[in-house]
């Protein structure tokens, strides 16, 4: 239902409206507004003069007309949600196999680029230790500049310290930020971290991160992985063959459960209902314009 605008605006119009109606039926006249001194704007033209109380009549109807103003409210959505997104990436030397690593590197790419361009992408790689190689950024052609010089072994002696990688992937983020997402790509178990999984956990309760944690091999420890994820209102993944096209699609899940823009935030404009009030006002000039017409003939017709 369209609502009311400056109604309180309307309410001299409607006065002056009736003032003028009621004053023409008790005096018999159509001119009712007078206007004293009218010789001063030069010689008294009779015909003009006839068109004044029709007029201000057709001008107050018109202005109560615009000044009603109904309109509709209407929900936009705009703002737009913001990722901070950390992918910890394994390189260790049993990623070598099966050319892993180069494949990983390949859709970590086309990720990157097809997230939006305000997103924050940050890239932690780990072996024996824990290496924060890309902090978070907008700036994408650093990103695609640093994953080409990703390799096995690059970090130490090519271990695999997990836990200790995601405590590091954690770090990444302030705590204000929003909407914290840490993408969990290895081949294997945990073997030389510091820290254990429950830590993670821990730590991640305060952070307040979602992890996404992608298994890429068939002796992969799945209870470790699931749990990370569960916990953190992520979702785990599982590949042993394929693994091009079976992380592509990861990507792609990931990619749709965490959309770069979406419908957040609502905020409302006012959509003026005016069509049908164009054509009341277009009745009424008209009514107005042909009486105006007609009383001017007659008046002419009786002066000869």
């Amino acid at each position: 239902m369209p609502e009311i605008k400056y109604l309180y605006f309307a309410v001299l119009g409607i006065a002056t409206f009736l003032c003028v109606v009621i004053c023409s039926i008790f005096f018999k006249s159509s001119k009712v507004v007078q206007f004293p001194h009218i010789e001063l704007f030069g010689k008294p033209l009779r015909f003009i003069t006839r068109f004044i109380p029709y007029s201000v009549l057709l001008l107050v109807v018109l202005l109560t007309i615009i000044a009603i103003h109904p309109y509709k409210t209407k929900d936009i959505f705009s703002e737009k949600k913001v990722y901070n997104i950390v992918v910890c990436l394994d390189v260790s030397n049993s990623m070598k196999e099966k050319n892993k690593l180069e494949i990983a590197k390949k859709v970590l790419r086309d990720f990157v680029l097809k997230r939006d361009n305000e997103d924050r992408i940050g890239i932690v790689v780990f072996d024996n230790i824990p290496f924060r190689l890309v902090s978070l950024t907008t700036d994408r052609k650093k990103i695609l500049k640093l994953i080409p010089s990703i390799h096995p072994a690059m970090v130490d002696k090519g271990g695999t310290s997990m836990y200790d990688a995601l405590i590091e992937s954690l770090d990444v983020f302030k705590p204000e930020w929003k909407n914290k997402i840490v993408i969990l790509l290895s081949d294997g178990g945990d073997i030389d971290s510091k820290h254990t999984l429950d830590d993670v956990i821990k730590y991640n309760k305060v952070v307040k991160a979602k992890i996404y944690t992608i298994g890429i091999s068939s002796g992969i420890h799945s209870y470790a992985l699931e749990r990370l994820s569960v916990s953190s209102g992520g979702k785990a993944f599982f590949i042993t063959t394929e693994y091009k096209t079976a992380l592509e699609n990861i990507f792609n899940i990931i990619n749709h459960l965490e959309p770069s823009v979406i419908k957040e935030t609502s905020y409302k404009i006012e959509e003026p209902v005016d069509f049908y009030i164009k054509i009341a006002a277009l009745l009424v000039g008209f009514f107005i314009l042909t009486k105006i017409t007609y009383r001017a003939v007659k008046d002419e017709k009786n002066t000869d």
